[in-house]
């Protein structure tokens, strides 16, 4: 039989602070944390501004480290260290976007007459897999072991695959989450898209002008639920589904009748057999883009029907920006918090909707509200979509 799945342990870096409750109240109140791009030279480009964690130094292999910082606070909080499972039962999945991008573009090619070894310890360094592995090795997990670049959506998918590790016994806890480091070809890459506001992210607003780009990690340790009982864990949510889907459209442009957001989001309810009606809340992708917003409107309609425009929706991306991989972590640590404690966060910057984006997007303000069961929405290029399901543990 399939087991249950619950959250034990969170555990994040953030512009908007690195501990739960500073991060939770800047999340509820604000303001924004974009301010000019310390990390590199901005001269000649059009925008300027980021969100980077201003609370975390370390400038090699950020983004493994920022991961390693993120899991060793779940662990920390989910108490595990004194009821330890065997190695072979805990598991690490790791999403992220670009990687060491950063440490990429800071190494120089190495003299011809360096040895074979040092040439391939860069490139070590710098691989994807190596974030999870690096996790893996501090807390001395030993089962499945994954690496899930999975671009803007890759938090979304390594808790869902976290999530099956449990589900199917082959594993009974597992640190799941996303990590991106500030990085220029981040930086230019989306400035090119002309993506990239120049002041505030202003996602579903008529004048929301682009993203700002940002980074950080979120981790959250995820258990059989048998086991956290018997261990009289603090149960922060249970995950009861997800949906995965693509739309195979454009490398980079969301289909516009949102079809494949609609499928995932569609999945996820099937998947944790809920109705649409049954969801109290969804984090938005929401990431103030022109054709992005309008596309998650669309596709929220054709997934939820009538219930589409009475259900909270926000975007956690007005405030912290986009950390594209850890970016659905992120998010799912906001709506284990929410449901916790029965707060819909708002959508910052929110000031004049799009009439095209005319649902209930939570303008400015947190909203009170009993929650049982929350939608994670993230989606990705390619059309890559995962939509998250959580549900408040009692």
């Amino acid at each position: 039989m399939s087991r249950r799945v619950v959250i034990t342990g969170l555990g994040l870096l953030t512009p908007a602070g690195s501990h739960l409750e500073s991060f939770w109240t800047r999340v509820l109140y604000g303001p924004s944390v974009a301010a000019p791009v310390t990390s590199f030279a901005t001269r000649g480009f059009r925008n300027a501004v980021g969100c980077e964690v201003k609370d975390f130094t370390e400038t090699t292999r950020r983004a493994t480290k920022m991961a390693m910082a993120a899991a060793l606070q779940a662990w920390a909080s989910s108490g595990l260290e004194g009821s330890r499972p065997p190695p072979e039962r805990v598991g690490v999945t790791i999403g992220t976007t670009l990687g060491e991008a950063l440490s990429i573009e800071q190494v120089d090619l190495p003299e011809q007459s360096e040895s074979l070894g040092s040439r391939a310890a860069v490139f070590l360094d710098v691989s994807t897999a190596e974030i999870s592995y690096a996790v893996a090795d501090q807390i001395n997990a030993r089962a499945a072991v994954r690496a899930v670049p999975a671009a803007c959506a890759a938090g979304n998918h390594a808790i869902a695959l976290g999530f099956e590790l449990i589900r199917q016994n082959r594993a009974d806890v597992v640190l799941a989450g996303g990590t991106e480091g500030f990085s220029r070809l981040a930086f230019i890459g989306f400035s090119r898209l002309h993506a990239m506001s120049p002041d505030a992210c202003r996602p579903f607003d008529r004048n929301r002008k682009g993203l700002i780009l940002g980074e950080g990690a979120a981790v959250l340790v995820l258990e059989d639920y048998e086991g956290a009982r018997r261990r009289s864990a603090k149960l922060w949510a249970e995950v009861i589904g997800y949906g995965l889907s693509c739309d195979a459209y454009h490398i980079t442009t969301p289909h516009p009748g949102g079809d494949g957001a609609a499928l995932a989001m569609t999945r996820a309810l099937t998947s944790a057999g809920v109705s649409p009606e049954e969801v109290d809340y969804i984090n938005a992708h929401g990431t103030g883009t022109k054709q992005n917003d309008v596309a998650e409107t669309v596709a929220t309609k054709k997934a939820f029907g009538a219930h589409a425009s009475r259900v909270p929706i926000s975007s956690t991306k007005a405030l912290i920006g986009h950390t594209m991989g850890a970016a659905g972590a992120i998010e799912a640590v906001v709506c284990v918090l929410a449901l916790e404690r029965g707060i819909v966060p708002p959508t910052h910057h929110l000031e004049e909707p799009d009439p095209e984006c005319d649902l209930d997007y939570t303008p400015r303000e947190p909203r009170e509200k009993p929650l049982s069961i929350a939608m994670n929405n993230s989606y990705a290029f390619g059309g890559n979509n995962a939509s998250l399901l959580l549900r408040r543990c009692s």
